[in-house]
C-alpha cells in the first residue's frame, strides 16, 4: 500500500528550457513549496543564472499548482521524464521538494551548471541516471550512476534516503487503465482535499459490496488524515509567517541585514561568488553535525548527492563583517582544485542571513574523532601505513597551498580539520582565512593555540612554515592519539600535583621548552620529521615539499 502523499497548499514548479524560446520539453523542472507568493510566468529569464552550462541562454517558465504530477505531465506532453521527490520525514509522508528529469540519451545540462546528466528509461521498467562532468558525457568524465529499480519506479517505494520516484512510463499505463476501468474504484486516484491541499494515493477495491463498505472506511480514514494534514501544514505555513515578521522587526533580523547590504558591494556580488551559486531551494539541510564559535556543518542534500553544509551561527549571520569574511572563505575554497583539499560544490542563500556554503560529504568523519577511537581502545602507538598516508594526503595538501601564487597559509591546521573517506583518504578543510577577522585573538582560545606556532603565539610576522609546526603537531597526534601535550599535562599533575594552567603552557611552546610528544614505539624517521616541523625557529622547519618527500621515502622503503 502506498501511503498519501501530503503536499504543500501550492507548489512552484520551475521548468528550465535551452535557448531563448520555451518550445518542445524543459530539461530540467525544479519543485518547492510555492507558499503564498508563488506566481505563473511564461518563458522569463532564468533569475538565478545568465546561462546553461552550455553556454546557451536558460529560460524558465513556472507554475503553481498542488498537483505536482499532473503539473509534470502538462510541461513534459510526449517526451518521457523522470521525477523524484524528497521528504521531510523517514516515511516519506509530507513533501518537501523535487525534479523532474527529460528522459533521453542525450547529454543534458544539470541546472545551476553542476553537472550533466543522461537520464534513461529502460523497457523492464526501470531507469538509469548518469551523471557526468562534462557536457559531451564522454565515459571518462562519468562521476556516478544511479540505478532505479522497478518497485521504486511503479510502486513509487520510500526509499531509505527519504525519496520517491515517478516516470512518464505509468502515464501510458495509467491513461489506458482508467479507460478500461472507468466504472471499478481500483487504479490510481487523486483526492482533493479541498482548496488548501490536496492528497495523492492509491487503492484497490473489488465490485463487491464488502469491498464499496471496505472502500467507504479507507475512504474516512484518508480524509480523517488529510483534515489533520491540512491543519499541519497550515499550522506550520501560519508558524513560518509569523517567524517572519518577528524577525522583520528585529535588529537582527535577515530585513535589517538585507537594508545594510543595499547599496554596499560585497562578496555576494563577486563573479567567482555568483558563478558557483546553486539554487536554495535545491539543498536540503538535515543533521548537525558540529558546532564551532562562528559556524554550523550540517549534513545536507544536493542534486540527489550527500553533501556537507556549512552556516554561520544564528548570533552571526545578521552582520555583513561575518557574511563577507564567511564568503571569502567561500571564495578561497571555490578556487582551490587538488584532491586532497575538500571539493567545494556552491554557495547558496536566498537572504544573506540564510547563507549555506556547500561542500563534498567526507564519509570518514575528521581525523580527531579517528584518534579518539584509537586512544578509547588502546590502540597500538606509532605509526603504520595507514597512519604514514594520511600524513602524506596533508602534506601534498600543505604543499599545493604553499606553491600557489601568492602563497595560501591555512593558519588553523589541526586534526579536526582533517577529514576522512571510509578509504581513509584525507582531505584538509576549513581554511582559515575567515578568521583573520573573525579570531583576531586567536592565542585566546586553546582549542586551536595546541597546534599554534610560536611565532603565531607571539603576534610576530608568519608565513607558510606556521603551518608546518601545526603539521608536526598532527604528526605527534597521530603517533600517540592524545591531543596534544597531554602527556606534559600529565606528568605536572603527578609531579605537582597541580593542573598546568594553558597560559604557562603556551609559554613553554613559545620558548620551546615543551614540545609535542612521540612514542618509542614510532619510527625514527617520522619522529625526526616531526621535531624538525616543531623547531621553534621558523628557518629550522622544513618546507612541505622536504616533508613529502621524506613521507614519500618512509612509505616506500620502511612501510612499503
Amino acid at each position: 500500500m502506498v501511503l498519501p502523499v501530503l503536499v504543500p497548499m501550492n507548489l512552484s514548479l520551475t521548468a528550465h528550457y535551452r535557448g531563448d524560446t520555451c518550445t518542445g520539453a524543459p530539461y530540467f523542472v525544479n519543485i518547492a513549496n510555492g507558499g503564498d507568493i508563488c506566481s505563473n510566468k511564461t518563458c522569463v529569464m532564468d533569475p538565478n543564472l545568465a546561462s546553461s552550462g552550455s553556454g546557451e541562454v536558460d529560460r524558465v517558465s513556472i507554475v503553481c499548482s498542488p498537483d505536482f504530477l499532473k503539473a509534470m505531465k502538462e510541461l513534459f506532453g510526449r517526451a518521457d521524464y523522470l521525477v523524484w521527490v524528497s521528504f521531510m520525514d523517514s516515511n516519506c509522508t509530507y513533501l518537501d521538494f523535487g525534479s523532474g528529469h527529460s528522459a533521453t540519451t542525450d547529454c543534458v545540462g544539470a541546472y545551476g551548471e553542476s553537472g550533466y546528466y543522461k537520464n534513461l528509461l529502460h523497457n523492464n521498467e526501470t531507469a538509469t541516471i548518469e551523471s557526468y562532468n562534462s557536457s559531451a558525457c564522454s565515459s571518462n568524465s562519468l562521476t556516478s550512476t544511479e540505478c532505479v529499480n522497478r518497485s521504486s519506479l511503479v510502486n513509487h517505494t520510500c526509499e531509505s534516503n527519504g525519496y520517491r520516484w515517478y516516470s512518464s512510463l505509468e502515464e501510458a499505463v495509467a491513461e489506458s487503465s482508467a479507460s478500461s476501468n472507468e466504472s471499478s474504484a481500483s487504479g490510481s486516484s487523486h483526492i482533493d482535499a479541498s482548496s488548501s491541499g490536496s492528497i495523492l494515493t492509491a487503492s484497490d477495491t473489488s465490485g463487491n459490496s464488502s469491498g464499496t463498505v471496505v472502500g467507504v472506511i479507507v475512504g474516512i480514514i484518508i480524509a480523517i488524515a488529510a483534515i489533520v494534514a491540512i491543519v499541519f501544514v497550515r499550522r506550520r505555513n501560519k508558524e513560518k509567517y509569523q517567524n517572519s515578521q518577528a524577525g522583520s522587526t528585529q535588529a537582527s533580523g535577515t530585513s535589517s541585514l538585507e537594508a545594510a547590504a543595499n547599496g554596499q558591494r560585497g562578496l555576494w556580488d563577486d563573479d567567482v561568488i555568483t558563478a558557483k551559486r546553486i539554487p536554495r531551494d535545491k539543498l536540503k539541510v538535515k543533521k548537525l553535525l558540529s558546532r564551532g564559535a562562528y559556524g554550523e556543518v550540517y549534513s545536507g542534500v544536493f542534486n540527489r548527492q550527500q553533501v556537507a553544509v556549512k552556516m554561520l551561527t544564528p548570533a552571526t549571520r545578521a552582520s555583513i563583517q561575518h557574511v563577507n569574511a564567511f564568503l571569502a572563505e567561500a571564495k578561497m575554497t571555490a578556487m582551490m582544485d587538488h584532491p586532497h583539499v575538500m571539493s567545494f560544490v556552491g554557495v547558496a542563500w536566498v537572504s544573506l542571513s540564510d547563507l549555506c556554503v556547500v561542500f563534498e560529504f567526507m564519509d570518514g568523519g575528521d581525523l580527531r574523532s579517528l584518534l579518539d577511537k584509537y586512544l578509547t581502545s588502546k590502540h597500538s602507538l606509532g605509526f603504520v601505513r595507514q597512519k604514514a598516508t594520511i600524513a602524506l594526503h596533508i602534506c601534498h595538501a600543505l604543499t599545493y597551498l604553499h606553491s600557489l601564487a601568492p602563497p595560501v597559509i591555512h593558519r588553523d591546521l589541526k586534526s579536526r580539520n582533517v577529514l576522512l573517506s571510509k578509504a581513509m583518504g584525507a582531505k584538509l578543510t576549513d581554511f582559515g582565512i575567515s578568521r583573520e577577522r573573525l579570531d583576531r585573538t586567536m592565542t585566546a582560545g586553546v582549542g586551536t593555540s595546541l597546534w599554534m606556532a610560536p611565532e603565531v603565539m607571539l603576534g610576530e610576522r608568519y608565513d607558510v612554515k606556521a603551518d608546518i609546526f601545526s603539521f608536526g603537531v598532527v604528526l605527534s597526534e597521530l603517533d600517540v592519539h592524545t591531543l596534544p601535550y597531554a602527556q606534559t599535562k600529565k606528568k605536572n599533575r603527578e609531579t605537582e600535583g597541580r593542573e598546568l594552567t594553558d597560559a604557562t603552557l603556551l609559554q613553554r611552546v613559545a620558548t620551546g621548552s615543551i614540545q609535542v610528544e612521540f612514542s618509542d614505539a614510532n619510527l625514527l624517521s617520522i619522529t625526526e620529521l616531526g621535531k624538525a616541523c616543531v623547531s621553534v625557529d621558523p628557518n629550522d622547519r622544513p618546507s612541505a615539499a622536504e616533508a613529502l618527500y621524506k613521507l614519500q621515502v618512509v612509505l616506500a622503503h620502511e612501510l612499503a
